[in-house]
């Protein structure tokens, strides 16, 4: 996980709620997968799940790939460079998407949403096999009081120390860009998604909400 204890406790949390769903085989993708720390944990804790990792920046694919290699995970999961736009897998083929913090960054978040619907595994009830799922975490605009300071003290206090990148020097801006609750349920209700619930799920610092695949939350 990222060595920023705030965004680290952020991204632990995520994976948690990914490992809970239960999804442990098939092919999984993380979508914005940024250096890679979620869809590395998730291979390493859930064997069984063919991970791959994709963002649309090529800088982003190599520090994820590098990253693979210093924690000895052999490059491993796959690196793909692609727009989650347009995804370029097959339909009804993927068993699991998740991406963590990317949906504000999404032009046309819609469009995302029924590109991971149409990957998704159908269901086949004539063998008792589920439907592909997804989870889907960002920061929330409904930010309370305490996380509007950190959100304000962001700005000098990680910025300057480790970069634009690292601390998340537009973690303020990340915030304001983000979705309400209403809005993602919005969001969830005119996509093709399968049922799925929108929830709050902030840590002490971070206002976060989930999409997540109904009965996950």
């Amino acid at each position: 996980t990222s060595r920023i204890p705030l965004v680290r406790t952020t991204y632990r949390r995520f994976v948690a709620g990914v490992l809970g769903m239960g999804t442990t085989q098939g092919y999984a993708v993380d979508l914005g997968t940024g250096p890679g720390y979620v869809a590395i944990d998730i291979d390493r804790r859930s064997p069984g799940l063919q991970m791959i990792g994709l963002d649309l920046g090529a800088h982003m694919v190599e520090r994820a790939r590098q990253q693979a290699l210093r924690r000895e995970h052999n490059g491993q999961p796959p690196w793909l460079q692609a727009d989650a736009h347009v995804l370029p897998f097959a339909d009804d083929s993927l068993d699991l998407v998740i991406s963590s913090f990317s949906l504000h960054h999404w032009e046309d978040p819609l469009a995302v949403l029924n590109e991971i619907a149409r990957v998704l595994r159908h269901p086949r009830p004539e063998t008792g096999e589920p439907g592909g799922r997804y989870y889907i975490a960002d920061v929330c605009r409904e930010a309370n009081a305490f996380q509007r300071v950190v959100a304000y003290a962001s700005i000098p206090a990680f910025s300057l120390p480790y970069g634009s990148y690292w601390g998340y020097g537009g973690y303020y801006e990340s915030i304001r860009a983000g979705y309400t609750r209403d809005e993602a349920q919005t969001l969830l209700e005119q996509s093709a998604l399968p049922p799925g619930t929108v929830a709050h799920d902030s840590t002490w610092f971070v206002p976060t909400l989930t999409i997540a695949s109904a009965g996950t939350n």
